[in-house]
């Protein structure tokens, strides 16, 4: 087999291998949505239309990096819950989002002056699903919804003959009622439950990989998910700048950006392993500059919610764009990784410690 047709093997089992470089690519789309401040005027005052069109468009449409990330949670899942009883599944998923996303509430919440109602309703989500999904940090009362339902969907999921139909339908069941809760239930709650689709498929491709099940990435392959991404890009375009009204409300945060998360994570990946065996070097610095990000993604996104509210200020007091950008974007990473080590290194000493006391309770009951 040359090389040429070896990079167009097992296309779905990339997403699992470059699932931290994907991960950060997510993470720093999102970034890029929430504070970066475009360096070119908006296009129609722009002397170079194409490249400041591009710009404004890539961060208006940042935020499909939350569809990536529930389009590779979907896949990280199938794997980690068959390792592990159910009560373990849901303290792992719980352990990894719970102490940075309570910490950055409770510290924001003070310093802000939110008052403790607010600081309890926006931690525990019951802002997120009794006034608004954009209270605070919205995608962790959303992921962690997900989490605590996938365990009994897997459950019919695996049972059902085709995998395939058993999606698809699901997909239709969610459409139909999306359609007849259309004009009764809150807008801003279809910004999450747009997101099922993605994430139901998520979990079909992660059933896939696991299950061993190959797919050979042809021209034809290509082609198609090429034209996935340039067409969920132009549906994008409508549904953003041109009010166009696509099947449900926030309709930029269903077809279009299930387009684009899906083939543009299966083409990077591609990619990614195209690079790997041709420009090896290259390669591992771009995944481990990506998958660091990847890593340290939630804290990430946490810490950045912080410094928003900052850059009208800064920009009030004549700080430069680019100073601005290069300084919050090295800040946040920094603060970033330092949550992630004392979060990393918090819980491994409560295991250990849990482990010992565990230990001696045993020697005591023999």
């Amino acid at each position: 087999m040359d090389n040429r047709e070896d990079i167009g093997q097992n296309g779905f089992q990339l997403l699992s291998k470059y699932r931290n470089a994907l991960m950060g690519i997510a993470a720093l789309s999102i970034y890029f949505f929430h504070a970066w401040i475009p360096i070119t005027l908006e296009p129609q005052e722009s002397s170079v239309f194409y490249l400041s069109f591009l710009e404004h468009f890539l961060k208006q449409n940042g935020f499909l990096g939350v569809d990536i990330f529930f389009l590779l949670s979907g896949i990280g899942l199938t794997f980690s819950v068959e390792k592990v009883s159910l009560p373990m599944f849901y303290y792992r998923r719980l352990r990894r989002i719970i102490l940075p996303f309570v910490t950055v509430g409770i510290i924001r919440g003070i310093v802000q002056n939110w008052g403790w109602s607010v600081i309890i309703g926006n931690i525990t989500g019951f802002n997120f699903y009794t006034k608004d999904v954009n209270s605070f940090l919205w995608f962790v009362p959303a992921i962690l919804t997900f989490y605590l339902f996938f365990p009994a969907y897997y459950k019919l999921f695996t049972k059902s003959q085709n995998k395939f139909l058993f999606t698809a339908g699901v997909i239709m069941i969610w459409l139909l009622l999306s359609t007849i809760v259309k004009d009764t239930m809150r807008e801003d709650l279809f910004g999450f439950t747009n997101r099922i689709p993605v994430f139901v498929i998520g979990i079909l491709i992660g059933y896939l990989i696991r299950n061993g099940k190959s797919a050979t990435f042809t021209l034809h392959t290509y082609l198609l998910l090429f034209i996935m991404l340039f067409t969920g890009l132009y549906l994008s375009y409508l549904t953003e700048y041109k009010d166009f009204y696509l099947i449900v409300p926030i309709s930029n945060c269903f077809l279009p950006t299930l387009l684009i998360s899906i083939s543009l994570s299966l083409l990077v990946s591609n990619l990614f392993k195209a690079l790997e065996q041709r420009m090896p070097r290259f390669a591992k610095i771009i995944l481990k500059v990506t998958g660091f990000f990847g890593m340290i993604s939630l804290e990430f996104y946490c810490v950045q919610s912080w410094f928003i509210d900052i850059i009208p200020l800064l920009i009030e007091d004549g700080w430069s764009i680019h100073l601005i950008n290069l300084m919050l974007f090295l800040i946040i990473t920094a603060l970033s990784w330092v949550v992630y080590v004392l979060f990393k290194n918090f819980w491994e000493l409560t295991e250990r410690i849990a482990k010992k006391w565990k230990a001696k309770q045993n020697i005591k009951m023999q």
